[in-house]
């Protein structure tokens, strides 16, 4: 699966560079509205993806380039999912992202970052305390997060509102979830559109 991921960002890279296309005229515009509908998973990559769509959320978001273009920008997000599973949970983060062009305004993005998720405990939870069994609630506690993800959008620019619809899948590495496994695995799958605003 990696090497049929490798080869296509390849190809990617590949007809981005052939085909040479201009960033639209109207250049690109600092701070879009990214809006997201999240679905979340304990698990591995690319596994188990229908338990995903068990678990929903929403996301907000925005974006600055680095180099005045599209392709290459700095996204930062706040996402809300449930989960009954494994708990509830908020997550803020950011990622680098470059983003090629494949064929017209279809793009790709290949996404890497950095976040911080706060989980809650899907049940009560009790710990000893004394010889006794005290009860600490639904709380949970925050965990840092290394999230890399793919991404296959279209944009169509336009002088008023941009409006770019995106699927993205997400694997996100946990850290600090549980004391005998030091690192653990979840997944996104994201759905949502980036709406950039006429300056």
């Amino acid at each position: 699966m990696i090497r049929k991921i490798v080869i296509l960002l390849i190809a990617a890279f590949a007809i981005q560079s052939i085909k040479g296309q201009a960033e639209a005229a109207n250049g690109y515009r600092n701070f879009p509205l990214i809006v997201t509908l999240q679905f979340h998973s304990l698990s591995m990559p690319f596994k188990n993806l229908k338990g995903n769509f068990k678990n929903i959320g929403i996301g907000i978001g925005t974006e600055v380039s680095h180099n005045g273009k599209q392709n290459w920008v700095q996204q930062i997000n706040l996402m809300w999912y449930r989960n009954n599973n494994v708990g509830n949970g908020w997550f803020i983060y950011s990622q680098a992202v470059w983003r090629p062009t494949l064929v017209n305004n279809l793009y790709t993005e290949l996404k890497l970052g950095a976040g911080y998720m706060i989980t809650s405990r899907p049940t009560e939870s009790f710990k000893q305390q004394n010889g006794e069994w005290i009860s600490v609630g639904k709380k949970g506690k925050g965990l840092f997060a290394i999230p890399a993800g793919v991404s296959l959008g279209y944009a169509e620019y336009s002088d008023k509102i941009d409006v770019s619809p995106f699927a993205s899948y997400q694997f996100v590495l946990v850290k600090g979830y549980n004391e005998s496994i030091p690192l653990v695995p979840q997944t996104l799958i994201q759905l949502g559109s980036r709406i950039h605003f006429n300056e």
